[in-house]
């Protein structure tokens, strides 16, 4: 058969071929991606619902979206009432990454802006399943001031932002109660000075050391709880939304109304409730929104949340390191012992390295131990000059009189405007005199077992001697070698 009869099979098998090409259809596995003529890739497999179908839109299309909807079914749902240029927002790599950088979950939409640019835009936000009475729509940090409520109903709330960036959730709108000692959502050092002090501190509400009937232990009055964790630590970028929870446990024999308050962390740390009401031998779990602006520096933040009922009070110690993207150094900080007593010195290797290339530039490193109520104890600063990779062993003597406690052993490195922190926690605490006489009855023992050792084998060579020296005597006598005389042949 001739070349000839093939080429109809032939023009027909190009031109769907560049059919494919011009229509964005790749096949990768059981997922279908949309990719445009330039090669512009569209991740969302992790939405369901009305999201917008991207598979098939030609880049012409995806450069002009207009409703384009993303959503979740369980959680949430956003709808850009503004055209989108997908193109814009994918950048160099040619990749939008809505599954990585759009979240929508319980309570919460949030949008990486770093990684998803152009996107802010008037948009209209809904979030699920919420179960508040009169809910408050907050963004990043504050109430949101560019967001209109549209409806709220079947636990679903509805709003508008005219940019959209950030995080949004909702809690609870408080009612004005400005003077009763609690920061209350919605308060502010502007708004209520005398719930909310410019130290972050807010109210007591129960707080310091928390009061007991004297000489009866929390458990004896009925009024004890406790938390779960009662520490923890956070590692997050500039622009970065994080949710953690914090198990409040009711382990008294009577009904608790627990304040929260949060201290030296308030600008990123929100409870979603200030008040938490949990029954005898109950529990309940409070959720912590934690947002990091782009505005804020990088640095190491040290604080406390602080539950207080009216007899009790405990604390959740908290840590947060916020991080640069792209930063120039990577410093790292490890303590060499971690219990120190009053008045002692504790030691930490601190590493730096120089992400940049630039070499040999001068650097300052400031150094410190910190307590969780923000008080800082003795600040030590060094300068020295930085090439590739810095490594040393730094120490700070502690005050005599320094509170027993957890503390962290704060560094960070500075290079003009640019810098960065890290930590470590140590804990300070005394040796009690029942532990001075353990530690001295030890030594006494190991000293007086050696002593007994060495006695005994002291005594033990001096019999091995004197049986040595007991012993008989054998004198050997001399070999005494006899001459043989040959007799004497007879002469012939």
């Amino acid at each position: 058969m001739e070349v000839k009869n093939f080429l109809p099979v032939i023009y027909f098998l190009l031109g769907l071929s560049i059919v494919f090409a011009m229509t964005g259809y790749v096949s990768e596995g059981d997922t279908i991606s949309s990719v445009g003529i330039d090669g512009l890739r569209i991740l969302a497999d992790t939405f369901n619902g009305t999201t917008t179908v991207f598979a098939g839109l030609s880049t012409v299309e995806l450069n002009n979206m207009s409703s384009l909807t993303l959503e979740k079914t369980a959680y949430g749902k956003v709808v850009f009432n503004e055209i989108i240029n997908l193109t814009q927002v994918a950048g160099a790599d040619r990749i939008v990454d809505f599954d990585s950088d759009l979240n929508i979950s319980n309570n919460l939409v949030y949008i990486g802006s770093s990684n998803l640019p152009y996107m802010n835009k008037l948009a209209t936000v809904s979030i699920y399943g919420l179960s508040f009475t009169d809910p408050q729509i907050i963004k990043g940090d504050v109430v949101c001031s560019d967001c209109t409520e549209i409806s709220y109903s079947g636990g679903i709330l509805v709003f508008t932002t005219t940019t959209f960036s950030s995080a949004y959730y909702a809690r609870e709108t408080p009612i004005d109660n400005c003077g009763n000692g609690i920061c209350d959502a919605g308060e502010t050092t502007a708004t209520c000075p005398a719930d909310c002090p410019a130290d972050g501190g807010g109210g007591g509400g129960g707080g310091g050391g928390g009061g007991v009937v004297p000489g009866l232990t929390p458990a004896e009055t009925g009024y004890d709880f406790y938390v779960v964790p009662d520490f923890f630590t956070l590692r997050m970028n500039r622009g970065e939304y994080f949710q953690k929870n914090i198990l409040v446990v009711n382990n008294g024999s009577k009904d608790l109304n627990i304040s929260v308050y949060v201290s030296g962390v308030h600008n990123f740390v929100f409870p979603q409730e200030h008040v938490v009401s949990v029954n005898a031998g109950q529990n309940k779990t409070l959720r912590l929104d934690i947002y990091v602006s782009e505005s804020r520096p990088v640095d190491v933040y040290v604080g406390k949340i602080v539950f207080a009922s009216a007899t009790v009070t405990r604390e959740v110690k908290a840590i947060l390191d916020v991080e640069e993207a792209n930063a120039l150094f990577d410093i790292r900080t490890d303590i060499l012992k971690r219990y120190v007593t009053p008045g002692g010195r504790v030691r930490a290797n601190i590493s730096i390295i120089n992400m940049g290339s630039l070499r040999n530039f001068d650097v300052s490193l400031e150094y410190r131990a910190v307590d969780f109520e923000g008080n800082n104890y003795t600040i030590k600063k060094e300068d020295f000059a930085m090439d590739q990779s810095y490594f040393n062993i730094f120490f700070l003597e502690l005050p005599k009189d320094i509170p027993i406690g957890d503390y962290v052993f704060y560094a960070r490195v500075n290079y003009g405007e640019v810098g960065a922190s890290s930590f470590d926690t140590f804990t300070v605490e005394k040796i009690s005199w029942l532990a001075w006489m353990v530690v001295i009855i030890i030594v006494l023992m190991i000293i007086f077992l050696i002593i007994r050792r060495l006695t005994r084998d002291r005594r033990l060579a001096k019999k091995a001697f004197r049986e040595q020296q007991q012993k008989p005597k054998i004198v050997k006598k001399p070999l005494i070698i006899r001459k043989l005389r040959m007799p004497r042949l007879p002469e012939y």
